[in-house]
């Protein structure tokens, strides 16, 4: 057996990620995971990725079928979309440090806030975080880059990132949250 080459490294890698365009649904089935970024300079990450895959595909039209697509908004290396099938073998997550969200285990009154927030989002259903806001006034922390957030933006994506809630929707980008279900 002759030893591999980043040549032939090369080729594995482009002859499965570069498919033949396929339909918008084949390709995520395919892919499992579309890197998401909301930068549009040059595009945002889905579209540069899901252009060459795809027939026809059109910048947001990722978004647009969101729904229809039955995948979901989740973090699997980096933030993205994934099949559902996917996002179940990485639920339940841990509740422990993770430095590169920055985020570390609830103190028992993060926890509290936590239970409140997915009991709010549960009686209300689909609800926009400035909803959210407007009810607890959890008022701003520093962010992951020394900034300032909206500390129930922080929450979200928290429980987000665990599980307990999911994103049903974009409203001019914005999440839109129901309760996960269980």
């Amino acid at each position: 057996m002759r030893p591999i080459t980043s040549d032939d490294l090369r080729r594995f890698a482009v002859a499965r990620s570069l498919f033949p365009p396929t339909t918008l649904r084949r390709a995520i089935a395919r892919m499992r995971f579309v890197q998401a970024d909301p930068i549009r300079a040059p595009a945002r990450a889905q579209d540069l990725i899901l252009r060459h895959r795809v027939t026809d595909y059109r910048a947001g039209d990722l978004e647009r079928n969101y729904v229809s697509l039955r995948i979901e908004e989740d973090t699997f290396v980096n933030y993205g979309f994934v099949t559902r099938e996917l996002q179940t073998l990485m639920h339940p997550r841990p509740d422990v440090r993770v430095p590169a969200e920055g985020m570390q285990a609830w103190s028992a009154a993060e926890r509290k806030k936590a239970e409140l927030l997915v009991a709010f989002l549960q009686s209300r259903g689909e609800v926009h975080p400035r909803e959210v806001e407007e009810h607890f006034a959890h008022g701003r922390v520093r962010n992951y880059w020394g900034g300032s957030s909206n500390a129930t933006t922080q929450m979200l994506d928290a429980l987000h990132y665990r599980g307990l809630v999911r994103v049903v929707r974009r409203e001019n980008g914005i999440r839109i949250y129901p309760r996960a279900s269980a």
